[in-house]
């Protein structure tokens, strides 16, 4: 199979060994090549995605519409973030530890179809669908754009020199931090777009957050 190169080598982190490094190697490879070739086919789009969160609420066509880049940009946050738990979870990587880096990413992708589910079925029930889709576009473009942003903290996660406490504390409040941030900007979409009350569409947001996030927190631990 694959083994590191020989530069990689010499830099390996001594809390993951090198057969498990292998895999979790190759993978931050293929998901930094993936971002890399994004930035250069779509430079456009790429750095209109880097401007997201100082931006205004409208989306042009390109950003609605599952595309490669969109589709890409998603699967690796699924990627990342599944890989990210890995790391934090476990005190030494092992090679099997691909198999729970799988689990995490299904569990993940279900949990994000379950809620993008909630949402089009609230839109459907309340007949507010315009409002409800519209949200729910502004927290998956907070995910792509967590895909760039958590890939860097992934690398250095794996085979930086320093404390990974520390930095496994400071990628989790950026992460928190970043996910707040999209659960604010998807309330002021929906309290701006919804025929309904701004009061219950505060108690809906809470319940397609909390609920969802409940579930997945179960099925991790």
């Amino acid at each position: 199979g694959f083994i590191l190169p020989y530069f990689w080598q010499m830099q390996e982190s001594p809390l993951i060994p090198q057969l498990a490094s292998t895999w979790l190697f190759w993978l931050l490879v293929g998901g930094t090549l993936c971002i890399g070739l994004l930035r250069y086919q779509y430079a456009h789009r790429f750095t209109r995605l880097l401007r997201l969160p100082f931006r205004n609420y409208n989306f042009d066509s390109s950003e609605l519409r599952m595309d490669l880049f969109n589709g890409s940009l998603e699967f690796w946050s699924i990627a990342a973030m599944a890989l990210a738990i890995t790391l934090v979870s476990k005190s030494e990587l092992q090679f099997s530890d691909w198999t729970l880096t799988v689990r995490y990413a299904l569990i993940i992708g279900v949990f994000l179809t379950f809620q993008g589910l909630l949402y089009q079925l609230a839109g459907y029930i309340f007949q507010d669908q315009e409002a409800y889709s519209s949200a729910w576009h502004e927290k998956s473009m907070f995910l792509r754009w967590a895909a760039i942003w958590i890939t860097p903290l992934l690398w250095w996660l794996s085979f930086g020199i320093g404390p990974r406490e520390l930095l496994a504390i400071a990628g989790g409040i950026f992460l928190i931090l970043l996910y707040l941030w999209a659960l604010g900007r998807t309330a002021l979409v929906l309290l701006r777009k919804s025929s309904l009350r701004p009061y219950h569409n505060l108690l809906y947001l809470c319940a397609l957050e909390i609920s969802p996030v409940l579930i997945f927190i179960f099925l991790v631990s």
